[in-house]
């Protein structure tokens, strides 16, 4: 049979990186200098910059007015005339750096000239009000136009923390069902789709001595090159794909054209082929999505091709195991609802501590739970992947098989 895993950052957080939460705590307390227009680095910077730690304050300063206004927004939200109550957002939670990076990069596109939400403009406006000496400028449009520039900043800032905090080395803790996964000998196909930006999962398979392919060929000096045949070319069991990006990933214009690239040297400035030619980085960003809007990014590049995959597998495949995806990605909830309707036999066994906690987290699953779970389409197991062996879970594979 062919299985789908689908992963999710939960699925990280036994081997020590950090949630959501604490990424938006890093944003604004972990020590970052900056160390080009566009990139910002761990730590305090060496030689004395008024100029990058100022900019790294003005950041923060913006960072916390945009969560104290989305946070206000988030309880205002689904207002009630007659009981002149408000029901809240019902699909949001706290304020993460995901929605302020979506607000940052609004922001900059309307400083841009290039959005597309009329919204925008009475944001910018509030804002520009309540900022006070944070932005520089001797009128309106002066200030406004600087604060689409911080905002831009703030956007570059925001990935490069990210970035940062999920290139730790950690220890493998809670991938033993992925090792059952791949070695079961009546599984022919593993689709592994994960929405991590970490490294961890394709690190786990090399150091257990799985054979996979992630739609990279093979090195070529400081890089591997994307290369989506290998799909179909290689045939290993065992196939990753990476969603929304990874922190190993980077972008280089080749005879004029973007190529997406593995880094896998020691030097992000100074990278080589496999004839020792000098690479030209386009961008020294890890090409990775962050925000709340995401499914703009997914009709492009890497991107579109990975979710090209990922709608194919699910024609092929009737089985889905998932754990640590938190529903927030509404493009992918409506393509699981989709697979639900499609056929019958479809079935998700989901792997959650307190399954039913995630009816609160999207609209798509809130209207769709319950008839799921009484056509016995999703399965909801009582523990995390980390806890989970093939053992708690092959009954529910088979009889999928069955039905």
């Amino acid at each position: 049979m062919k299985l789908i895993l689908f992963l999710g950052a939960g699925v990280s957080v036994p081997s020590g990186l950090p949630t959501a939460e604490k990424l938006t705590r890093a944003i604004y307390n972990r020590a970052y200098h900056q160390d080009s227009s566009i990139h910002f680095s761990p730590g305090k910077q060496n030689l004395d910059s008024q100029e990058s730690e100022e900019v790294i304050i003005r950041i923060r300063r913006l960072l916390r007015l945009l969560s104290r206004h989305d946070k206000r927004d988030i309880k205002r939200v689904g207002y009630y005339p007659p009981g002149k109550s408000s029901s809240g957002a019902i699909f949001r939670g706290v304020t993460s750096y995901e929605d302020l990076f979506f607000l940052c990069e609004q922001m900059k596109y309307w400083s841009d000239g290039r959005v597309d939400n009329s919204l925008v403009t009475p944001l910018m406006e509030v804002i520009e009000k309540k900022a006070g000496k944070l932005l520089i400028g001797g009128s309106v449009m002066a200030r406004l136009s600087y604060l689409g520039s911080l905002a831009e900043n703030a956007c570059f800032f925001i990935e490069s923390v990210v970035a940062g905090e999920l290139r730790h080395t950690k220890d493998l803790v809670g991938f033993d069902l992925i090792l059952e996964l791949a070695t079961a000998q009546d599984i022919e196909q593993l689709n592994i789709f994960t929405l991590n930006h970490d490294t961890l999962i394709e690190r786990f398979l090399f150091e257990n001595r799985v054979d996979f392919v992630d739609g990279f060929g093979e090195r070529d000096g400081d890089v591997r090159w994307y290369k989506d045949d290998v799909y179909d070319v290689r045939q290993a069991k065992v196939r990753l794909f990476k969603l929304h990006g990874s922190v190993n990933w980077h972008s280089f214009v080749v005879d004029g054209r973007l190529k997406e690239v593995i880094f896998l040297g020691d030097d992000i400035k100074h990278i080589k082929d496999g004839n020792g030619t000098e690479l030209k980085l386009e961008i020294r960003m890890p090409s990775f999505l962050t925000g709340i809007n995401k499914a703009v990014s997914y009709q492009r590049g890497i991107y579109a091709d990975m979710h090209f995959r990922l709608h194919q597998i699910l024609s092929q495949c009737e089985v889905m195991v998932m754990s640590g995806y938190g529903w927030g990605d509404t493009a992918i909830n409506f393509r699981i609802d989709a697979w639900f309707d499609r056929c019958p036999r479809n079935t998700l066994i989901h792997l959650h501590e307190k399954p039913s906690e995630v009816l609160y987290k999207s609209v798509i699953i809130a209207s769709g739970y319950d008839p799921w779970i009484r056509r016995n389409q999703l399965i909801p197991i009582q523990k995390w992947l980390c806890n989970t062996k093939l053992s708690d879970i092959k009954c529910h594979i088979t009889s999928s098989e069955l039905r």
